[in-house]
């Protein structure tokens, strides 16, 4: 069962990296939180995260827009905003990886939950795939549809 599991999330992640022209950086995390989402029905919350990785990405533009730009007036909600959904990324992360093995909370912990500068550089990257999924999953849904 754990090998259906896996074959299904490395296609995933191989539909999501075709979708994103290999933009992907961190595919290995994306197939092992997508595999961890399937193994213990969490679909929905891999949904719920994805949907916020691609919200916490919009609020990164606008903050680094802001930082240049005197148009952007509510910077300070914009990054209040940004700070409350980076954590609940985090915290889904979690979510899904609860019932993995210690090696992988493990790597999580100390490649994308430190507070460092690299930490959060890892993060960003992963981030960055999550949204790819999210958009992937969207073009999916729309073509499903028609």
């Amino acid at each position: 069962m754990a090998q259906v599991y896996s074959k299904l999330a490395a296609d995933f992640a191989c539909e999501v990296e075709k979708f994103s022209k290999s933009k992907l950086k961190r595919k290995a995390e994306l197939i092992r939180l997508y595999e961890e989402a399937l193994k213990y029905r969490k679909e929905k919350l891999f949904e719920e995260l994805v949907f916020t990785a691609k919200y916490v990405q919009g609020l990164m533009r606008a903050v680094q827009a802001g930082t240049y730009s005197s148009e952007i007036s509510n910077i300070e909600q914009i990054k209040k905003d940004f700070s409350d959904n980076l954590n609940k990324v985090v915290v889904q992360i979690k979510e899904i990886i609860v019932s993995a093995g210690d090696e992988m909370k493990s790597h999580f912990e100390n490649t994308y939950f430190e507070l460092t500068q690299q930490g959060f550089l890892n993060l960003s990257e992963l981030l960055n795939d999550l949204e790819w999924s999210k958009m992937y999953i969207n073009e999916r849904k729309r073509k499903e549809k028609h």
